[in-house]
């Protein structure tokens, strides 16, 4: 009787996944199953962020001398590791801007020519304490779908720069205005992460050291950053 039972019910379960594979294959297929390769790319690959988070390593480029008098003196800093971090707001249109801060420690170095023998001494002042923050008004393209994977940008804006010496250096702390050109690239990882190549300068003029001359400074910052959008 045990039996009987056991076989009865093993027929019902049967018949009951039976019914539900036939179901289940005789429905249409939905609209993901449907859709062509590149619609499923499309759907997958969501729009650019409104607002993104974008952490940077890389390094500041000194492309000019500090300051300068004459061939006699000459003053530059050093090319080292910076960090930033940029808060970005895009407003359409392609349009956005970029809240950015960061910080770096080059080295001052200071050379001395001889006016008779054209020889030269090269004197190491110590570090520098290289602060900057900036605004910057940045375009990109508004693209979709696979395109959005790939997305360049560039901005300019404005912003200062405070530069710190050692106490023994003969050079004094300053805060200057800075002139901002910016362009990069942006490459989706998935959703909601981004990975950035970024390059801007920071144009301005140093006028805290015993110079005849100001240079203008063009410090380039070189820098790979990975962020997250919202």
């Amino acid at each position: 009787m045990q039996n009987t039972r056991r076989t009865g019910g093993s027929r019902a379960a049967g018949l009951l996944v039976a019914l539900v594979l036939g179901a289940g294959l005789g429905l249409p297929r939905s609209a993901a199953a449907q859709e062509e390769p590149g619609e499923a790319w499309q759907r997958e690959t969501p729009t650019p962020a409104d607002v993104e988070l974008t952490g940077y390593v890389g390094a500041i480029l000194p492309m000019s001398m500090l300051g300068s008098q004459g061939d006699t003196l000459q003053a530059e800093l050093s090319t080292r590791p910076a960090f930033a971090a940029e808060l970005d707001l895009w407003l359409g249109g392609g349009f956005g801007i970029a809240f950015a801060g960061g910080i770096a420690s080059p080295d001052l170095t200071l050379t001395r020519a001889d006016i008779d023998t054209g020889q030269q001494t090269v004197e190491e002042l110590g570090g520098a304490d290289y602060l900057h923050g900036e605004a910057v008004l940045r375009w990109r393209p508004e693209l979709t779908g696979s395109a959005a994977v790939l997305l360049p940008y560039f901005g300019a804006g404005a912003g200062v720069r405070r530069l710190s010496f050692e106490d023994d250096s003969g050079f004094e702390d300053t805060t200057d205005v800075v002139l901002v050109l910016n362009l990069g690239a942006q490459v989706r990882v998935s959703d909601g992460v981004h990975v950035r190549l970024d390059l801007r300068d920071l144009v301005s003029r140093f006028e805290g050291g015993p110079f005849e001359n100001s240079d203008t400074q063009h410090d380039v910052f070189a820098q790979v950053g990975i962020g997250i959008g919202f």
